[in-house]
């Protein structure tokens, strides 16, 4: 027989506690019925029947356990990798403090949301770049993603191209098991230069990549603060940048995925959670485990049937 818990000190104390006391009662009783001539056999049978039932509610919360089977157990869990634009153009105030702060706290959020899977960090303007590749490590996946600003790559404009190919070779099935799910969560302004290379999101769909946009700023707009002024284009031209919705949508609708937007106005994240949630798990490993039963209401049964006798059985003290 196993045990769940093992019979520590405090139990053997309790125990042997309850017996003294017990012990004490009964040699109490016992020589009271002496000086009054009476029997003590009743007084003698409950002390049997007492002692018998607090060792078995005793037992029974050690979590005895015994006979044995072999049963499946399959682990799951999500495998997301979350590409987050920092180009130029995330620094604008449309969405305060800004839209790369206000992605940076949502994406901080959402990873509560996800605390027992496989999440993994890229970065990307006109390139990309792995900073956290898929890992369990939450506290450094958000020490990673506080730090993360626009000059970390340059200059360059957004382009989700490089994002693909990253993702692609990531999840290449000479490199991943095929019974993964993959997914990629892209944040950005959808304020992208470059159209997306139509073979990459046929091998997007070819190897089953969930694609998620999280958009990030406002159809209205806003300038680029850059250092105590704005940036300009080479016209000398303040340059004002806002959220493309419509081709996001249109990115959206040809990788099969789906989009949500967050600005000071609108925030769809719950939208976003659902949508993550909704996607199938992983199943990551299949193996056989043998397990014992836990027999504990075994021992509450006998407990309960022996308090029920005592409960019945009267003590003749004194007879009249």
């Amino acid at each position: 027989m196993n045990w769940s818990r093992e019979f520590s000190n405090t139990e053997l104390f309790y125990l042997l506690s309850f017996l003294a006391i017990y012990l004490i009662y009964f040699v109490r009783i016992y020589f009271i019925s002496k000086k009054l001539k009476a029997s003590a056999n009743s007084s003698f049978l409950k002390f049997i029947i007492r002692g018998l039932y607090f060792g078995a509610l005793s037992l029974a919360l050690l979590g005895p356990s015994f006979g044995i089977t072999e049963i499946e157990a399959r682990s799951t869990a999500k495998d997301i990798y979350v590409a987050l634009d920092i180009s130029q153009s995330m620094n604008a105030i449309d969405v305060a403090p800004s839209r790369l702060e206000k992605a940076k706290s949502e994406i901080l959020g959402l990873l509560e949301q996800f605390k027992s899977d496989k999440i993994g960090l890229i970065i990307f303007n006109s390139e990309a770049q792995l900073i956290v590749p898929l890992t369990y490590d939450h506290e450094s996946l958000k020490s990673s993603i506080s730090g993360l600003k626009t000059s970390l790559l340059g200059t360059g404009s957004s382009d989700l191209n490089p994002v693909f190919e990253l993702i692609i070779d990531k999840f290449s099935s000479a490199k991943y098991p095929n019974n993964h799910i993959k997914n990629c969560l892209i944040v950005t302004d959808g304020e992208f230069f470059e159209k997306p290379d139509i073979q990459l999101i046929n091998q997007l769909k070819a190897q089953k990549i969930n694609i998620t946009i999280y958009a990030v700023g406002t159809q209205i707009g806003s300038k680029i603060p850059q250092f105590d002024k704005f940036k300009k284009d080479k016209n000398g031209v303040e340059v004002n940048t806002i959220l493309d919705i419509q081709q996001i949508a249109e990115i959206s609708k040809k990788t099969n995925g789906k989009y949500f937007v967050v600005n000071n106005q609108k925030n769809e994240i719950s939208g976003l959670i659902e949508n993550i949630l909704a996607i199938k798990s992983s199943e990551l490993d299949i193996n056989q485990q043998t397990v014992t039963y836990n027999k504990y209401s075994y021992f509450l049964l006998v407990a309960l049937v022996l308090i029920i006798i005592d409960f019945l059985l009267t003590v003749n003290v004194l007879k009249i």
